[in-house]
């Protein structure tokens, strides 16, 4: 329980504005993207290293319970404080310190919205890869310690594969510093890819030094129809046999698709099936490479593809996939509870056909979207959270069509963590001694289990 002493010393260290004590503040905290809840006891919202230095060393000297949040756009209720707590708003920390063309690298903090990140190193000619779809309220700190895809995963993989070095308060308050500004870097254990996908159980992400590229020269985006779900994967499958890496293959099935519509109104065709297409580089190269695109997909299966002409065409397109989640919300009045599995491409085909099989024998009712590109599938359940049976159904269809992934050696977690939804599935995919040595290395950095405890570790 948070004494009116540590209220007072939190005070003295970020500011009476800063720390939030509230019902009405208190619940805004409550809640991630995930269909969780839990109240933390205390919320404050700091501005700096040193700021948060002294938070962890109070709450670690105290055995108080710490949540790092960011958007708080966590699918899996990584972000719930679910033993109350203090939680550490680290959205007044989103100053973009340096943008580095000659170096390809950027540093920023770790409140910084991806959306406002994006259109600054736009003006600067660059780009950084991963793409997750809430790119418009998510912040960098968030997608690390997530582990965050997204769209251009196919071509580009994962926030893992682009971030240089970070800056990380630990639990005691000591601040360290991991990786290097270099392009390439060989010291030590990689400190950073441990903090990575590690949910906010380690310590504070406060910056990162992320690895960019300049912006292609030229797009192509197409889209394809299906009468079969499962073609999509043949699909899939035979682009990447040709030898061609797309920017983006992006998955919409007809739910989804009569969801956008109604959302935005787009006007999208009634398919059983629809895939977006990017295909990026160098112009007139990008041309012969969407035409040998178009080929593949006729002959796998699709019964019309179509290429964009215009920027408005294109845009219409990108919105309709970053809005097939949160349309759902709007169009069908429910929660809507994702998956987020990712099978080899050669499974796709047989992936995507038992997980409809999967939902269908469970009733319940299920969009299918996804990073097809790379084998990363999106079943999304729809369900009236007030109704446990529901409920009940639809974590367990979950976890059905988790475990068919897994038997065809793909993974539980592609890219949403694991949080609390998938708790109880992480020691299916790693094992009892890769779990046992996990838990090792939590104790390692935060043995008092301060931060973001009673999670998966």
């Amino acid at each position: 329980m948070i004494t009116d002493n540590v209220v007072e010393e939190l005070k003295r260290i970020v500011g009476s504005d800063n720390v939030l004590t509230s019902f009405e503040d208190l619940y805004c905290y409550s809640r991630d993207a995930s269909w969780y809840s839990a109240m933390p006891e205390i919320v404050v919202r700091p501005h700096s290293t040193e700021e948060i230095s002294k938070i962890l060393r109070l709450a670690n000297e105290l055995r108080i319970p710490i949540v790092p949040q960011g958007g708080r756009t966590n699918l899996t209720g990584g972000a719930i404080p679910i033993k109350g707590g203090i939680v550490i708003d680290m959205t007044g920390m989103n100053r973009i310190i340096e943008i580095s063309r000659i170096n390809m690298i950027c540093i920023v903090e770790a409140g910084v919205v991806l959306g406002v990140l994006e259109k600054e190193l736009a003006r600067h000619g660059l780009f950084w890869p991963p793409d997750p779809a809430s790119t418009d309220s998510a912040t960098i700190g968030g997608i690390l310690a997530e582990g965050a895809g997204g769209l251009r995963g196919a071509k580009y993989g994962t926030t893992r594969d682009w971030v240089l070095g970070l800056e990380v308060v630990l639990p005691t308050g000591d601040v360290i510093k991991t990786g290097s500004a270099t392009l390439k870097w060989s010291t030590g254990y990689d400190l950073t890819r441990l903090f990575i996908r590690s949910e906010g159980t380690l310590g504070v992400i406060t910056k990162a030094i992320l690895k960019l590229r300049p912006l292609p020269e030229a797009i192509v985006r197409m889209t394809a129809f299906f009468n079969r779900l499962e073609d999509v994967g043949v699909a899939v499958g035979k682009i990447w046999e040709a030898g061609i890496v797309p920017l983006i293959m992006e998955l919409l099935d007809r739910g989804a698709i009569k969801s956008v519509n109604n959302y935005l109104n787009l006007e999208l065709p009634d398919v059983e099936a629809m895939v977006i297409i990017d295909i990026d580089g160098v112009k007139g190269e990008v041309e012969k490479q969407a035409s040998r695109v178009e080929k593949i997909l006729m002959e796998a299966g699709a019964f019309d593809v179509k290429i964009a002409s215009t920027k408005e065409e294109m845009d219409k397109l990108y919105l309709a996939r970053r809005s097939a989640y949160p349309s759902l919300f709007r169009v069908f009045k429910k929660t809507a509870i994702p998956d987020d599995t990712c099978v080899p491409i050669s499974k796709l085909p047989e992936a995507l056909k038992r997980a409809k099989e999967i939902s269908s024998k469970w009733g319940v009712h299920t969009i299918f979207i996804g990073h097809i590109g790379d084998g990363n599938m999106h079943p999304v359940f729809c369900v009236d959270v007030a109704d446990p049976k529901e409920v009940d159904k639809a974590l367990k269809c979950y976890e059905e069509i988790c475990r068919m992934v897994l038997s065809l050696g793909g993974t539980i977690a592609a890219e949403h963590g694991i949080g609390i939804v998938k708790n109880k599935l992480i020691e299916e995919e790693c094992g009892v001694k890769a779990m046992e040595i996990m838990k090792a290395i939590k104790r390692v950095f935060d043995p008092n289990n301060i931060m973001n405890p009673d999670k998966w570790v």
